[in-house]
C-alpha cells in the first residue's frame, strides 16, 4: 500500500532549514568574514616567515631573468604568512629568454628555506615549505620538456633533482654572498609587513624604507 504524504513533517522540515539560513545570516552579519583571519603565528614564526619572503625578494632582485618584483608582505592572509608577487612573463618572450625565466624561477623557489637557514644559524635547517618544493618540482620538470619529453619516471626523478641542486647551490651562493642586504630586508619587512618593489630596493643598496610608499598587497606569485 502507498505511504501517504506527512504534510505536518514537511513543514517542519522546511521551518528548520529556514532557522539554519537565518543562523548563518546573522552569523555572517555579527562576524564577517576577513581576509586577514589566520592562525595567530610566535614572534618566532614571524621572524622566519620575514626571512623567507627575504630570501626570494633578494634572489629575484638579483636575477632579473626571473621577473621585476611587485612586491614582498608577511601581511598574513587567508593561512598565507608572507608572499613575493612578480610581474607575470610577457607572451613575446622567445625559447631563450623563456627558458632563463625559468632557471630563475627555479633559483628564486628555493631561496626561502636557505634564507631560513641563515636566519637559524648553525644547525637551523628544518623541513622546507611543501609549497615551495612542489613549485620548484613543476618548474624543473618543465626545463626537462614537461610530458611531451617523453621522460621515464626514473628519467624525470634524476633530471629535477639535478637541476634542483644546481638550483640550489646557485641560491646558497647569492644569498651567502650576499647576508647583510638579507638581514635588512628582513628587518624591514618585519618593521612594515609590506615592502613595494621601490622600497625592496632601498633597502639593498643600503638606504631606508620611504614611509609613504606602502600599499595594499598585489596577488602572491611566490611563498
Amino acid at each position: 500500500m502507498p505511504r501517504r504524504f506527512d504534510m505536518s513533517r514537511i513543514n517542519i522540515s522546511g521551518l528548520v532549514v529556514l532557522m539554519l539560513l537565518a543562523g548563518l545570516v546573522a552569523a555572517a552579519t555579527l562576524d564577517p568574514p576577513s581576509e586577514n583571519r589566520v592562525p595567530e603565528i610566535s614572534d618566532e614564526d614571524r621572524q622566519l616567515t620575514a626571512y623567507h619572503e627575504s630570501g626570494h625578494a633578494l634572489l629575484a632582485a638579483h636575477l632579473p631573468a626571473g621577473g621585476e618584483i611587485l612586491q614582498v608582505t608577511i601581511v598574513s592572509r587567508w593561512g598565507v604568512l608572507g608572499s613575493m608577487s612578480r610581474a607575470p612573463a610577457g607572451a613575446d618572450l622567445g625559447d631563450d629568454a623563456r627558458r632563463a625565466r625559468k632557471e630563475a624561477e627555479l633559483v628564486i623557489a628555493l631561496g626561502g628555506q636557505i634564507a631560513e637557514e641563515i636566519a637559524r644559524g648553525e644547525g637551523g635547517r628544518r623541513l622546507a615549505m611543501t609549497s615551495d618544493i612542489k613549485a620548484a618540482e613543476k618548474i624543473a620538470f618543465d626545463l626537462l620538456g614537461g610530458p611531451a619529453a617523453g621522460l621515464t619516471l626514473a628519467e624525470v626523478g634524476a633530471g629535477v633533482r639535478r637541476l634542483m641542486d644546481e638550483a640550489e647551490r646557485r641560491a646558497r651562493a647569492i644569498l651567502d654572498s650576499r647576508e647583510a642586504e638579507l638581514h635588512r630586508l628582513a628587518a624591514a619587512l618585519l618593521e612594515k609587513g609590506t615592502l613595494e618593489a621601490v622600497d625592496v630596493a632601498r633597502v639593498l643598496e643600503g638606504g631606508t624604507v620611504n614611509e609613504t610608499s606602502s600599499k595594499r598587497p598585489a596577488p602572491a606569485t611566490a611563498g
